[in-house]
């Protein structure tokens, strides 16, 4: 209990000092879908399934951070993510007049417990993520992207994902 709160505390003070200039910024909450393989220890302990969580964030025309919570549950399989993410928004390109598109890549890592029947681990995820942004109206955009995250816990090796997020910019 005492890593997963000095995680959330973590998480916290590097989300909010990575955008010291938070007036720059545009702060935004958000969900998301994923289609995930999980692996265990083993290379036959995968499963492939559907996660689901949630976002909130700021963002400005270079750097985008996230703080999500993020869950997959499918058989025996069971993961939870707390997780920070650091994006950078390599251009802005005006596709057509009503939207625009913003290509990304960035670094991510947290907190996961991994559970597979009798197994329960909890520790440190690390990963790299790449994706699209599409601005489709003034306060809405839509997140598509690629992320593969690695774990510290013994049980847990791997995750991929591939991912549709929504966002509200306020």
């Amino acid at each position: 209990m005492i890593k997963k709160m000095a995680m959330v505390l973590f998480c916290t003070v590097l989300g909010t000092t990575a955008h010291a200039e938070i007036s720059t910024s545009e702060t935004f909450i958000g969900i998301e879908l994923a289609s995930t393989e999980v692996q265990g220890e083993q290379p036959i302990s995968t499963s492939d399934g559907v996660s689901y969580g949630v976002r909130i964030g700021a963002q400005n025309e270079e750097w985008r951070t996230i703080i999500g919570l993020n869950h997959y549950d499918k058989d025996e399989y069971a993961v939870e993510k707390l997780y920070l993410s650091v994006d950078y928004l390599i251009m802005n390109y005006d596709a057509f007049e009503e939207f625009t598109i913003e290509p990304y890549v960035g670094v991510k890592f947290g907190y996961a417990n991994y559970e597979q029947g009798p197994k329960d681990e909890s520790g440190m995820i690390y990963g790299a993520q790449l994706g699209l942004i599409v601005n489709v109206m003034e306060r809405f955009d839509v997140d598509l992207g690629y992320r593969y995250v690695l774990s510290s816990a013994d049980a847990f090796d791997h995750e991929s994902d591939f991912l549709l997020g929504l966002h509200y910019h306020f």
